[in-house]
């Protein structure tokens, strides 16, 4: 009986035998499909355990530190607050100081120690936004956050230097913001940091780890 390429049939494949040219590659394509079936019953188990532990994580909902990030986000947020206001009315109240120094000579050190307050606990609860998403998207959330976090620092202390007033408040200004900006970025990153929970212990680059 002549060679076909389906079929369990005497004399094998084209080519098979001694003084048989080799093979075509169109003839190298032909299975038989019950050893296609074979092989791929043999395929690696380990995609599909990957598969299933990620199935199972999203399941099983957030792993994430994020009840610990808003915590600790909401008090850092109401002590940056507070120490604003007890630097601006400190320094204005003991060294003279125009501090802040966008507010100017002319605002009062209540309405000023005020206004420097709630921008400091906004940019306390933006800066625990931006981690929350960073965990979310990102590979390493805490190195991410603390390249924005130090640049963002780093802005806010160049900031006063560059508009018009005392020199000195300016100084003080962009003490209080270099010292309060690297305070929060250090605290969340830590908090992130120690309730990360790796998820593919064997793997080097993973989602959620620091």
């Amino acid at each position: 009986m002549p060679d076909t390429p389906f079929g369990r049939y005497p004399g094998g494949l084209p080519g098979r035998h001694a003084g048989r040219p080799a093979p075509r590659p169109y003839e190298r394509s032909f299975r038989c499909p019950s050893t296609a079936r074979r092989r791929r019953a043999e395929a690696p188990a380990r995609r599909y355990q990957e598969f299933v532990a990620l199935h199972e994580e999203i399941s099983a909902g957030s792993r994430l530190p994020l009840r610990p990030l808003w915590w600790a986000g909401t008090a850092a947020a109401l002590a940056a607050g507070g120490t604003a206001f007890a630097a601006v009315m400190g320094l204005r109240g003991v060294f003279g100081l125009e501090v802040p120094v966008f507010a100017g000579g002319r605002t009062a050190a209540g309405p000023a120690a005020t206004s420097y307050a709630l921008i400091a606990m906004a940019g306390t609860i933006q800066a625990t936004a931006l981690m929350h998403l960073l965990l979310a998207t990102a590979a390493r959330p805490v190195r991410a956050f603390a390249w924005i976090g130090g640049f963002a620092v780093v802005l806010l202390t160049i900031l006063p230097l560059l508009l018009n007033g005392p020199f000195d408040a300016a100084v003080a200004t962009a003490c209080v913001n270099l010292v309060g900006g690297t305070s929060v970025v250090v605290l969340l990153a830590g908090v992130v940091a120690a309730g990360s929970r790796p998820f593919w212990p064997d793997r080097p680059f993973r989602r959620g780890r620091p």
